[in-house]
């Protein structure tokens, strides 16, 4: 009897430890799924490109070599440029006061005056 157990129990062994994993597998399948909603906000830089392509002259915004001319003889300010992406739904309202966020877009489209020189 020894030897028929002796035979067996390695074997016995290995397949308990090859069950527990398969186990365990199918309770981490089994987890319910969480969704991760994610708000991604736009950066100065981005924001002063998509005016400059466009993307805001449903808002009173316009494109490329006008919104550069409306900047530069200050007919066109950063804010306004702000107010129309959140008017589009491209920033949250929050952004309206957020003067350092402004500053940044406003230097943004400044540089983008000097590249187009």
């Amino acid at each position: 009897m020894k030897k028929v157990l002796l035979t067996f129990l390695p074997a016995l062994l290995l397949s308990a430890t090859a069950i527990a994993p398969a186990a365990k597998a199918q309770d981490i399948m089994q987890m319910p799924s969480v969704e991760v909603k994610m708000k991604v906000t736009l950066t100065p830089f981005n924001l002063a490109y998509l005016a400059h392509q466009g993307f805001l002259v449903d808002q009173g915004i316009p494109d490329s070599a006008e919104l550069m001319r409306g900047f530069n003889e200050g007919r066109i300010t950063a804010a306004q440029v702000v107010k129309a992406a959140v008017d589009s739904k491209n920033l949250p309202a929050a952004f309206l006061n957020n003067d350092s966020y402004i500053a940044s877009v406003k230097q943004q489209l400044y540089i983008l005056t000097l590249s187009a020189r």
